[in-house]
């Protein structure tokens, strides 16, 4: 598909124009689920480290119209949108697009509801869905258009996710193509999405999709003022295919689908807290596990994996040192909570977990990682685990597929118990049942406030009342 039209005009086309009876149905259960998993993380990671002290600090900017969630507080909603974003990716739990890979809800969902309360609080629950599933589609387009960049050190959460969540909030507004390639303009002005923050173990790595969705929404009232963002988003001298992609671009990936959301049926949902280059490594330690082989019996473990797994998750572990993201981000601890305790779940990354010397000591002396050529370089799956046994006997296992992909999804039992466990772990008063039918009612039409009214119900020990 080729065009003389910078592709932004084409897109932000498709954006205005598709409408809730657009999506087919299997798009409407992913776009409910993946709103159920994204607000029960939120709500898990309530009073994970970082996302208190980052409550405290925006109450500088004083009350708005948008609600913290799992508070009674309330913000401006670009600082709402900061304080539920690092909420919601506190955890490493929130979706992926394994194609790219990218957290698509991490930035589109703080920036929807945020703007939904400040503009259209009586929304309808098919309306906003719309603008969702427009949004969380544009953010995987954009990613999957462009391919991986993350060997440069882009983060693309941050840099593809900016625009679905400019799609998404154009979308519920009502806009012109116009005004929504104006703030499409905006976001690219003001991206952008370094991976230093995985790299160094640090918290700021939880707020950057936050900050981002920030951003849209400073971004949004400029547009809505009249002040012009660049025209030539993708196709300019400095626009989005040179600056982040090198020149190389994929029009038709960009733009074939979108006026129906298509892409949405393949977003994944995770099964384990940690990052998604974890996952499969983690179903390989369930499976050696469940082939009865126990941790006393094993000398060494080699998982083998693609280059950017390495690059991303293949650190060591040293249970002295390790921090929260050093420990989410590395398949040696990862695959031995996995082999001694038989699940990976949120308590897993306590402080006092980190310190535990028999699972933090099998990962240090007896797991290593290595990169292969044999696989894609930028591939999640597949992954070998090479099992040499105290008796001198070895065992291979190869992982082909990732739990909680499209071609493994979790089931609505597993997404129900993955809330059950954020609910524990950030002591929220909503119960599972309340959260997936208020979710589920939207497709026929709920207003959007039930939700919002559960977002808003404090929880257990919340430092806001």
């Amino acid at each position: 598909m080729t065009t003389e039209t910078d592709p932004a005009v084409v897109l932000a086309g498709n954006t205005a124009g598709v409408r809730f009876d657009d999506l087919d149905e299997a798009t409407v259960e992913a776009t409910t689920e993946v709103l159920f998993d994204t607000l029960a993380c939120a709500l898990g990671g309530l009073h994970s480290p970082g996302v208190p002290e980052a409550r405290r600090a925006l109450t500088t900017w004083g009350p708005g119209k948008a609600t913290i969630w799992g508070t009674t507080e309330t913000a401006p909603g670009p600082f709402a949108a900061v304080a539920n974003g690092g909420a919601l990716h506190a955890l490493d739990y929130d979706d992926t697009d394994d194609e790219v890979p990218l957290h698509a809800a991490s930035v589109v969902l703080p920036a929807l509801l945020a703007d939904l309360e400040e503009n259209r609080p009586d929304c309808g629950g098919r309306e906003f869905l719309t603008a969702l599933a427009v949004g969380l589609d544009g953010a995987m387009r954009v990613g999957r258009a462009g391919g991986p960049k993350g060997s440069r050190g882009w983060n693309y959460s941050v840099v593809s996710g900016g625009m679905g969540a400019a799609l998404a909030v154009a979308r519920l507004r009502n806009w012109d193509v116009d005004k929504t390639v104006s703030l499409l303009g905006h976001q690219l002005a003001q991206t952008a999405g370094s991976l230093q923050s995985i790299i160094d173990g640090t918290l700021a790595k939880r707020f950057q999709p936050a900050v981002v969705a920030k951003n849209v929404l400073f971004g949004a009232a400029l547009a809505d003022a009249g002040i012009d963002g660049p025209r030539n988003v993708f196709d300019g001298r400095a626009g989005f295919v040179n600056l982040y992609q090198d020149g190389k671009f994929d029009r038709d990936a960009l733009l074939e689908g979108a006026d129906r959301a298509s892409l949405l049926t393949d977003l994944s949902l995770k099964p384990y807290p940690a990052c998604r280059f974890t996952h499969a490594p983690i179903d390989l330690a369930l499976e050696i596990r469940a082939a009865g082989i126990a941790p006393e019996t094993v000398e060494h473990i080699v998982f083998e994996t693609s280059g950017q797994a390495f690059n991303m998750v293949g650190r060591t572990y040293d249970p002295a040192t390790a921090n929260l993201v050093d420990a989410q981000f590395c398949i040696a601890y990862t695959t031995s909570v996995a082999l001694h305790r038989g699940a990976v779940l949120i308590g897993d990354f306590a402080e006092s977990a980190l310190r535990d010397p028999v699972v933090g000591g099998f990962a240090a002396e007896r797991i290593s990682v290595r990169p292969t050529d044999d696989v894609d370089f930028l591939a999640m799956a597949p992954v070998t685990a090479h099992v040499r046994l105290k008796d001198g006997s070895e065992r291979t296992f190869v992982g082909k597929t990732i739990s909680g992909s499209p071609q493994q999804r979790l089931t609505p039992g597993q997404l129900r118990d993955k809330a059950a466990d954020c609910f524990r772990h950030g002591r929220a008063t909503v119960s599972v049942d309340e959260l997936w039918d208020t979710v589920h009612a939207l497709a026929d039409d709920a207003p959007v406030e039930r939700l919002l009214a559960l977002l808003a119900r404090p929880s257990k020990g919340s430092d806001n009342r």
